[in-house]
């Protein structure tokens, strides 16, 4: 019954995300008879919000039309597929003659823009989730990577959606070369215009998905990059906060600094006399016990005074001097 020809089997067909081809024969009068079509739609939807999660849907076609009858073979479809498209045939175009060139083509096209409006708002959703999620302080490796996964089912949505709209248009052109040719009567031609005009709102329709695809990707690189932003922002005010903790920190070890200064002279005065200049004589007898201080103990500070301000000052000095080079070479 299905004239299909055995290369779309290969894997160059089967890897592709869409295609359309047809044969021709023709009668004596010059007429087709039969018209066989061959075509292939792929639909990306995210299972769940994280972006984890998807499904590829591959849907593969073969068609046979004749004056008397219309048969199409559905390849690789989903349960999902099968649930639209009763419901396209049961409610939509049921006065348009199963004899017509492509009749049967209307409610498989009206299902494949509804499967592409579910891939294009799935990602609109997880889109929506991840703005809602924005006020997050802090972000996780998972998160990042349910970022990226979204941003390429956001690729791949647009790409098979852009395919698919090729694809129509290929059988809509192949539509009308049938036309032009074939002399059809009334009721038949009729029905092919019919066909026609709902074959291009389906495809301004796809069109207008294929927009809302665009936005989609475009938010998502917004939202990656805002999230990117943030992060370098909150690792910017936490260095300042620790300058300014540093800063704190090294107020502190100038003051220990200084102070350390102002003892270690006398310190090491004290070491290098090593005389006493206070003594305790203990009492004896009537005589009571009493402290006295050398009459050197002059010579003491005579060295420890100027030996402290001498060794604060070189401090200070040196402090300057490395500042005025550090703003010299800022220069």
């Amino acid at each position: 019954l299905f004239q299909a020809p055995s290369h779309i089997l290969s894997s160059v067909y089967q890897r592709s995300h869409g295609f359309f081809n047809f044969e021709e024969s023709l009668d004596r009068n010059g007429l087709t008879f039969p018209l066989d079509t061959w075509f292939r739609f792929v639909v990306k939807v995210a299972a769940d919000h994280s972006g984890l999660n998807y499904i590829w849907h591959e849907l593969t076609f073969i068609s046979r039309w004749t004056p008397s009858q219309c048969s199409i073979l559905c390849i690789g479809v989903p349960a999902l597929f099968q649930h639209l498209l009763r419901n396209a045939l049961s409610s939509t175009w049921a006065g348009i003659p199963p004899s017509a060139p492509y009749a049967l083509h209307v409610p498989v096209i009206e299902v494949i823009t509804s499967m592409q409006d579910t891939s294009v708002w799935s990602i609109r959703d997880i889109v929506r989730s991840i703005k809602k999620d924005r006020s997050r302080s802090t972000r996780g490796f998972d998160d990042f990577i349910s970022l990226h996964e979204a941003a390429r089912h956001a690729i791949h949505s647009f790409e098979t959606l852009t395919v698919s709209i090729g694809t129509l248009e290929a059988i809509e052109q192949q539509m009308l070369h049938l036309s032009r040719r074939n002399e059809q009567d009334g009721e038949t031609a009729e029905a092919s215009c019919q066909i026609r005009l709902y074959l291009e709102s389906q495809i301004r329709m796809l069109r207008n998905l294929g927009h809302r695809s665009q936005s989609n990707k475009e938010r998502l690189q917004n939202e990656i990059s805002l999230a990117y932003n943030m992060i370098a922002q909150r690792d910017s005010q936490a260095m300042a906060r620790l300058g300014e903790a540093a800063k704190v920190d090294s107020g502190a070890m100038r003051t220990i600094a200084v102070v350390t200064m102002a003892f270690l002279p006398p310190t090491f005065l004290s070491a290098i006399f090593s005389t006493s200049f206070f003594s305790y004589t203990p009492g004896q007898g009537n005589e009571p016990s009493r402290w006295s201080v050398s009459s050197k103990f002059w010579i003491y500070w005579a060295f420890a005074i100027p030996l402290t301000c001498f060794t604060i000052g070189s401090w200070f000095w040196r402090e300057r001097r490395k500042s005025g080079d550090m703003a010299a070479h800022s220069l």
